[in-house]
């Protein structure tokens, strides 16, 4: 037993197999972004040990010269790789490549004339920045850090006094114990909460899901509905990010979007059987009801997920179910926002939602067929929806040709969806 617990701490930080594989990419994401902070603490300490020789006139600048330029040199690739789809291998000789060339600016500084007699100087340098490194698996972190102290070792028994070498080998010891426990506390921390963050994730989006899914079992005639929204916003969303126009579209905004869009409905929980199941166009009064599920699933994700779920993820969620039926022109509902000001995930859900509701079979509608709908969404590009947005979802279709004229006042009526 404290065989295998002593495994699973080393190769992956005491979670099961399953477990860590999951949360591993969020791992990943942490630790590319630990590795600009711990390049910009190495480069600031390199450049102010340079500049503070440079003032006294020591004469020792190389190793603080080396630390400077190495550790620019890895947050400008850093910088390259982040945001990017790019496997992990890459990373992983980046996070090593930094912390060998620490090992190889303690090297330096230990032969610099002078400074011989320094114990343990740079030993203190590359440990100390031990509980901010980048690694998952503390196996392999700590193997980092016996070879770094090996080398310096070797380095001191080698050019160093009998009693500077003892020195440095009583700091090295002391240092490597601190940095192993630190290293390993944070690491576990860090992973496992990582890990209850995805847990907790899983089972708020399962509740929100399994209350959509009410909702859609209550409307008759939506069966799948959400399914098929979300599919079409997924397709939208890759092609937004294949699209130039969008290049400033983060991958996380568009995760949020696909998250949230099985939630556009979820206000419909509160509009009356009567109305929502009617098998019939719906009276100015019935219709003045059913716009009103907008504004309150709104409500209902601000009670359910403010200051639970992260805000990004709060305010896509809130912004696709209170504005997915506004207008480009602005004669939409609930505040009649027009153009830009509509936010950009509703945009995306307004077109998927109107689309699977032309396509699909209403009690008060037969399903059109897919070019049918393709022309009532470009007939209603710039007045009803964003225009660059649904050149982009037709030709995710397929659809940019010219297709047969739509019946006026269907767009409408498919939006009730």
């Amino acid at each position: 037993m404290n065989f295998k617990k002593t495994k699973d701490f080393l190769f992956r930080c005491t979670l099961s197999r399953e477990e860590y594989e999951s949360v591993r990419p969020l791992v990943w994401e942490r630790n590319q972004r630990t590795l600009g902070i711990t390049s910009v603490l190495a480069a600031s300490m390199g450049l102010a040990f340079l500049l503070l020789n440079l003032l006294t006139g020591s004469g020792v600048l190389l190793p603080y010269l080396f630390l400077f330029c190495g550790s620019l040199l890895v947050y400008a690739l850093q910088r390259l790789t982040a945001g990017r789809k790019i496997k992990e291998l890459p990373v992983l000789l980046l996070c090593y490549g930094q912390m060998l060339m620490v090992c190889a600016y303690a090297g330096i500084l230990s032969v610099q004339p002078g400074n011989y007699s320094i114990p343990a100087t740079s030993i203190v340098v590359f440990i100390s920045l031990l509980p901010l490194s980048i690694d998952d698996r503390p196996l392999r972190m700590y193997l980092v850090m016996a070879a770094e102290s090996t080398v310096y070792l070797l380095a001191s028994f080698l050019l160093k006094s009998q009693s500077a070498f003892s020195l440095d080998t009583l700091n090295v010891g002391a240092f490597c114990l601190i940095g192993m426990v630190l290293y390993g506390v944070i690491c576990v921390r860090n992973v496992r909460e990582i890990c209850q963050s995805v847990r907790v994730e899983r089972i708020q989006q399962s509740v929100i899901s399994s209350l959509a899914t009410v909702v859609e079992e209550r409307d008759e005639s939506t069966g799948d509905h959400i399914q098929r929204t979300t599919d079409y916003v997924r397709l939208l969303a890759n092609a937004m990010k294949a699209d130039g126009g969008y290049a400033r579209v983060s991958d996380e905004f568009l995760k949020n979007v696909l998250l949230a869009a099985s939630m556009h409905d979820l206000g419909k929980i509160r509009i009356p059987d009567a109305i929502l199941n009617k098998p019939g166009h719906l009276t100015d009064e019935e219709y003045a009801v059913m716009k009103l599920h907008a504004s309150f699933g709104a409500e209902i994700i601000q009670k359910t997920l403010h200051g639970i779920e992260e805000e990004d993820y709060y305010i896509v969620a809130r912004n696709i179910a209170r504005y997915h039926h506004e207008r480009w022109d602005g004669r939409g509902y609930p505040d009649g926002l027009a153009g830009e000001a509509i936010p950009l995930e509703a945009r995306m859900m307004a077109l998927a939602d109107v689309y699977d509701a032309l396509v699909s079979e209403r009690v008060y509608k037969k399903a059109y067929s897919r070019k049918t709908a393709c022309a009532i969404l470009r007939e209603g590009a710039g007045s009803q929806f964003d225009p660059a947005l649904t050149r982009l979802f037709l030709k995710c279709l397929g659809e940019t040709a010219p297709a047969e004229k739509p019946e006026r006042g269907c767009v409408c009526d498919a939006a009730l969806g």
